[in-house]
């Protein structure tokens, strides 16, 4: 595309999709996007989190540059056009997506691997070398995953983490502290499901209320037609009534005087 329309749709990601938040100095949401990674792989790989936990590997080692760079630093072209796409229809969320789905069909080969240097190296060049089976697999995966949920508790639990971290005394020993940031997490997860369930009934409502719009509008489309239609026979109407009063006889007016011809025998009569 030519410059003007790229610069837009650059400016669209950034702020529409939220992607600039992920490049400021701090890189405080790269770091909560490695924090919720992990998380997702604790949940639904877990077999895999163990894996990597064992050898130390977190997810800045390996996956930074896939949300850096939407997989285009070291994936095909083809696939990262692929991931464009999903990201132009779904957001930001479709990264976590397609990195979740990549580790989980890979597992088996990456648990093959027992020491650091052999993981990160297979993730970081053998992983992204898809052929087109498995490119179309991921993407069908990708599309029937829903994580938004699950992203939204994440960050606030991240928050809460850290909070809890600077706050929490240096006398208490490790398996304290763990205990205790564990205990305000599940709290938290609580509270946050608590709040997505009362978004949820919201969104019914304010989805209800649209059809209800939606009906009434398109009661307002149909009686316009029929205002319409009205409208046409009555003109027709009225046309119909001009063209039959124009084919009636003329009939003299009551005011018109006698004859003025000659009048004849029976007129010349005497009315006696």
């Amino acid at each position: 595309m030519g410059e003007e329309d790229a610069f837009h749709m650059l400016k669209f990601l950034m702020f529409d999709m939220g992607l600039r938040k992920q490049y400021r100095p701090d890189m405080i949401i790269l770091q909560i996007q490695m924090y919720q990674l992990s998380r997702l792989l604790h949940d639904y790989h877990r077999e895999l989190y163990v894996h990597l936990e064992q050898q130390e590997i977190g997810p800045s080692l390996y996956a930074a540059p896939w949300f850096l760079t939407a997989f285009a630093s070291h994936f095909p072209l083809g696939f990262v056009a692929r991931v464009f796409d999903m990201l132009f229809l779904q957001g930001s969320e479709v990264i976590f997506k397609v990195a979740l789905s990549l580790l989980g069909s890979h597992k088996p080969l990456i648990l093959q691997h027992e020491h650091l240097e052999a993981i990160v190296d297979f993730i970081k060049t053998t992983l992204p070398n898809l052929g087109l089976v498995q490119m179309e697999k991921t993407i069908n995966q990708v599309f029937e995953m829903d994580l938004s949920k699950q992203l939204q508790a994440y960050e606030v639990e991240y928050h809460v983490l850290q909070e809890e971290l600077l706050d929490a005394p240096c006398t208490l020993s490790q398996q304290q502290r763990y205990a205790h940031l564990e205990k305000a997490s599940s709290s938290l997860r609580q509270q946050n499901m608590d709040l997505l369930e009362e978004l949820q009934v919201a969104h019914a409502k304010i989805h209800s209320l649209e059809e209800s719009v939606e009906g009434l509008q398109g009661s307002e489309g149909r009686l316009q037609q029929e205002v319409q239609s009205l409208q046409q026979e009555r003109a027709w109407l009225l046309d119909t009534v001009a063209s039959l009063r124009a084919q009636l006889p003329q009939t003299p007016s009551p005011h018109t005087g006698p004859p003025t011809g000659p009048l004849t025998h029976q007129d010349q009569r005497s009315p006696h």
